[in-house]
């Protein structure tokens, strides 16, 4: 049986409670790690300027290895970005969030000016000013159906009367011929191969 992909399972069930993960046959080392995981997730969601070593010390309270945190903390990457671009995409989720604390923050201020720059980097940092590309319906294109044929007439071409006899009867004409021959050293002066010609 393949091994479960913890990624794949994550994206899944990593809200889901214990009874429902043990309804779902998932092992009980890999239920451990979902709440673990689903721990650091929400506290790097609410606290997204946090860096990695303070979510290693968080996940280390769960009791695994500092190897174990930071391949912990891989996979939070990828679940909390963009699945595709791990990090630029975490980034991304990191910036959005301090463009937002900065808003909130001049919110609470009432500073207006502030609140409007905060909103006005939000907006062109994530494109908002600008028309959306035309989205591939990449699950509505079917790939065209080809079936092998040897009947030349379907590209075409006119067929040969009794083509298979004539491939046959070439076949044995020339394998007839053939004949199994020794190599042979070649002697040749390699220093001189490819030097320009003497004309004196």
């Amino acid at each position: 049986m393949a091994k479960p992909n913890t990624l794949e399972i994550c994206r899944v069930h990593l809200f889901d409670n214990r009874d429902d993960l043990l309804k779902q046959a998932i092992p009980e080392m890999l239920i451990n790690r979902i709440i673990r995981m689903r721990s650091a997730y929400t506290l790097w969601l609410e606290h997204p300027r946090k860096k990695d070593a303070e979510i290693r010390d968080h996940l280390l309270t769960f009791g695994v290895n500092k190897t174990q945190a930071y391949e912990d903390i891989q996979l939070l990457k990828v679940l909390l970005g963009d699945m595709s671009e791990t990090s630029k995409a975490f980034h991304r989720f990191k910036f959005n969030s301090m463009i937002m604390n900065a808003y909130d923050l001049a919110e609470r201020k009432k500073d207006a000016r502030s609140m409007v720059a905060a909103a006005d980097k939000y907006a062109k940092y994530n494109q908002l000013d600008k028309e959306d590309n035309l989205k591939i319906p990449w699950e509505e294109i079917v790939p065209q159906r080809f079936e092998p044929s040897s009947d030349p007439q379907v590209i075409g071409i006119k067929p040969v009367a009794d083509i298979q006899d004539r491939i046959k009867a070439l076949k044995e004409k020339y394998m007839n011929d053939i004949e199994d021959i020794e190599y042979e050293n070649v002697d040749f002066d390699e220093d001189n191969l490819f030097a320009e010609p003497n004309h004196e």
